[in-house]
């Protein structure tokens, strides 16, 4: 029988030696009679240095901010008095060097004869749980601030995303997408409203950056370009200029792509004509004109310089005929932008998914458009304006829906 009894203590003294939770025997005095090598690292005391010295004093004898901590309200002399099984979880061992290392403890009482003689202590270093719940707790006020951050950007963006306008035998229609991760809020705009003469006007822009200062840059941005371009007929590229100097001068600095677009009648041209295109693009994608054949052709430039980098930059106009029944697109980098495609495959992609649409009807072409390039959540936000071009020799077709033209210009 001793015999039997030595191997299964030996069989147990192996399995404390590698279990990860300290455990301790304590005599009725609370004095240290065994110590497993899990206690030892996480006191960082060997175990004969604590062998036959009070636990508690050793250990724990006062709290985080300095103060005593009395024996009796100590778990493990609780234990050793009332003979009962105390945990707690909010335990603090003072490690050798002096820092607190945060435990959970469990006191078992060892009763013989009806008589407490010792306790078994379980001690579990909570260090690592602790900081993946601080871990957790600041992952989540991060996430709490960052979709108030994107709710506030969201009504900001979509506050100055207005209706376009319907101007005569124009269709205009227009998408925005915003990114699918809660922190990336994008400068992504566009605006569309009719000149005094009646030309209409296009733009479609992306202030650098992922944030709420983005979306604020960019209703300065919309705000100055919509302003300016309103209430003159000089050229596009000209109106850049002049809207980059004002930035500077307003201290609107953030960098910004974009295409200022005009859409003119043709003068002296009977009304079966068609109009002309007058763009200037800032470092933007080129517009893109599809034909009801479903032919594309990108109106490639050589772009000069994005916005916010250097007001002096030199900008230039180009012109294209839109004839009836085409359709001008300006798009964002976030709908060409695929993943895994450099950016001439996205655009060789974008002019495949228009293949079969040069004659549907223009919500529909948006929707569908969108459907087949981001078919899922988005990385980045898009932006879309879509203008198809119809004959003013005819009534406006029903797709296009009626007139809609601002005060005064009915």
């Amino acid at each position: 029988m001793e015999a039997e009894l030595t191997r299964t203590a030996a069989r147990y003294e192996r399995l404390l030696t590698t279990v990860a939770d300290g455990i301790y025997g304590l005599d009725r005095d609370g004095r240290v009679e065994f110590a497993n090598p899990a206690a030892e690292r996480i006191t960082g005391r060997s175990a004969a240095e604590q062998l036959g010295h009070d636990q508690h004093r050793l250990l724990h004898a006062h709290r985080p901010d300095g103060s005593p901590y009395p024996r009796e309200e100590c778990p493990v002399w609780r234990a050793l008095v009332t003979g009962r099984t105390v945990s707690a979880d909010d335990e603090v061992f003072w490690h050798a060097d002096g820092t607190p290392v945060p435990v959970e403890l469990t006191a078992v009482p060892v009763v013989e004869d009806g008589e407490v003689t010792g306790v078994v202590v379980s001690v579990r270093n909570l260090t690592d749980r602790l900081a993946a719940r601080r871990q957790a707790a600041e992952l989540q006020r991060l996430a709490a601030e960052n979709a108030a951050e994107r709710a506030l950007s969201d009504r900001l963006q979509r506050a100055l995303l207005t209706p376009p306008p319907e101007p005569d035998h124009l269709h205009v229609v227009v998408r925005y997408r915003p990114a699918a991760h809660g922190a990336r809020v994008g400068g992504d705009w566009y605006d569309a409203f009719l000149q005094p003469d009646g030309a209409t006007v296009l733009v479609i822009g992306d202030v650098v950056g992922h944030d709420s200062a983005a979306a604020a840059a960019m209703g300065q941005l919309r705000g100055l370009v919509r302003a300016l371009a309103w209430d003159n007929d000089e050229t596009p590229a000209e109106t850049l200029v002049r809207v980059e100097r004002a930035a500077l001068g307003l201290a609107v600095s953030t960098p910004a792509t974009a295409v200022l677009a005009r859409i003119e009648r043709l003068p002296d041209v009977p009304v079966a004509g068609v109009r002309r295109l007058r763009w200037s693009n800032a470092g933007h994608l080129p517009p893109l004109v599809l034909a009801p054949d479903g032919s594309t052709t990108l109106l490639e430039t050589r772009p000069d310089l994005m916005l916010g980098v250097d007001p002096d930059a030199p900008r230039r106009d180009h012109t294209a005929d839109l004839p009836d029944r085409s359709t001008l697109l300006l798009v964002t980098d976030g709908l060409v932008e695929l993943p895994g495609m450099h950016l001439d495959e996205g655009l060789a992609a974008l002019r495949e998914a228009l293949r079969d649409l040069g004659e549907e009807p223009l919500d529909s072409l948006c929707d569908t458009l969108l459907a087949r390039l981001v078919p899922g959540p988005g990385r980045d936000d898009v932006a879309l304006v879509a203008v198809r071009t119809h004959p003013e020799d005819r009534p406006r077709p029903p797709e296009a829906g009626p007139n809609r033209l601002p005060p005064g210009m009915d």
